[in-house]
């Protein structure tokens, strides 16, 4: 049986859009805030597994939490839709390193997920 989505477990996705498919890889429930509403979304998903997200962009910061910067950063939009048509499929499920958490965590309480390490326009350069 295959890992499913769940707590520190590191997630592979494929994101896409009407423009854009892009992998993105993330360690879920690493924020202190606990789950956000997309990783709510893929709990108990497993490999193979694809569903359909529309969310208004205005609700995205919420939606994404700590993982909106390195959502949009991913996604690269140019001009940002008026509601977001997100096909979201999971690709793989692994336990991460312990080293893994560790950087997911600390990325989270950061500068909204970027890790100040970027040029997302954070303002950390």
């Amino acid at each position: 049986m295959p890992l499913a989505v769940d707590h520190l477990k590191k997630v592979n996705l494929e994101l896409r859009t009407d423009t854009v498919t892009a992998p993105f890889e993330f360690i879920c429930g690493a924020a202190s805030e606990g789950f956000c509403p997309f990783e709510y979304e893929l709990l108990e998903k497993v490999p193979g597994d694809q569903f359909k997200l529309s969310i208004p962009w205005t609700k995205a910061g919420s939606t994404f939490a700590h993982l909106y910067t390195p959502f949009c950063m991913t996604l690269q939009l140019p001009n940002p839709p008026e509601t977001l048509d997100l096909i979201v499929s999971i690709v793989s499920v692994s336990d991460p390193e312990p080293r893994e958490v560790v950087r997911a965590m600390a990325q989270a309480t950061e500068k909204n997920g970027c890790g100040g390490d970027c040029s997302c326009g954070c303002g950390s350069h």
